[in-house]
């Protein structure tokens, strides 16, 4: 059984002068969105159910429909236009493409932590999922009675330290293999390159059911993080951050959420954790 205790936090500024981010001040990113009435949102190709490109119907997933309608409320909000414009990026390029400016919001899975926190903003979380391994039955416990073996892992996420923590603490001879994609590792998986791929198990347990139905791997239960997703922004954005918050409460608030699961995982079931979530996420006006 796995136990997450979600709690709110307070994020204490830095101050103007401890402000790391390259480039001009930010505050006037949502100026720049009213004025040119576009929303550059970066999006992810390959990490359904919450960002990825579907070949007939563009860019899909949880992430990118609750950025398109946090731009269409905003767009309410502010009594003007706003059209999305989706720019692709990967999980190793999302958030130097905030910092310098090529996208406004980034619309995929992104854990919010403290760390990265000294280089963007978040917006209030919007799921909650944990890093998690994927292989074939009894691939985890010969990790362990081995001392050792390969495990995959998409590179520039958490679950990178995750795992290498993992290894550490455990003191297995243990090798972290990146990929670039989560559609890599797993093929990876699929090849006997590596015993486990980790990666957050909702994702997981989706593109292992898409990818491979018919093939006997399992994820684990037991997770190995908590990892609070969260919209994204250029670090000192506030007005920005502010306009997103107050869409993303009265999305969550209205149940209009709900439907935009539904339309991304079907009926596949949702973590405890996430549900529970929505109850007390959400901010007051």
């Amino acid at each position: 059984m796995r136990a997450i205790i979600i709690a709110s936090w307070i994020v204490l500024s830095a101050g103007v002068g401890a402000a790391i981010t390259a480039g001009p001040a930010k505050a006037d990113v949502l100026q720049r969105i009213v004025e040119t009435g576009e929303i550059r949102l970066g999006v992810r190709a390959d990490a359904p159910p919450f960002s990825y490109l579907d070949p007939e119907r563009g860019y899909r997933g949880l992430a990118v429909d609750i950025c398109v309608e946090v731009a269409a409320r905003m767009a309410l909000t502010l009594e003007t236009t706003l059209k999305p414009v989706f720019v692709e990026q990967s999980a190793k390029s999302r958030f130097p493409a905030l910092i310098n400016g090529e996208t406004d919001l980034h619309c995929g899975p992104a854990t919010a932590t403290l760390a990265r926190r000294d280089m963007v903003d978040f917006s209030i979380l919007y799921f909650v999922d944990g890093v998690s391994l994927a292989g074939l039955p009894g691939a985890y416990d010969a990790l362990f009675e081995r001392g050792g073996g390969r495990i995959g892992v998409l590179e520039g996420t958490t679950a990178v330290a995750i795992i290498e923590d993992l290894i550490e603490r455990n003191d297995l001879a243990a090798e972290v293999i990146p990929y670039p994609s989560h559609a890599a590792g797993l093929e990876a998986l699929d090849r006997e390159e590596v015993q486990l791929y980790a990666g957050d198990q909702a994702i997981l347990l989706f593109m292992l059911s898409a990818t491979f139905p018919e093939a006997p791997y399992y994820v684990q239960d037991e997770v190995l993080s908590f990892e609070p997703y969260a919209l994204v922004m250029r670090r000192g954005a506030s007005d920005l951050r502010l306009a997103v918050d107050r869409a993303l409460s009265a999305i969550i608030t209205d149940g209009v959420i709900y439907t935009l699961i539904r339309r991304s995982f079907g009926d596949f079931p949702l973590p405890p954790e996430a549900l529970a979530a929505y109850e007390i996420v959400a901010l007051p006006e």
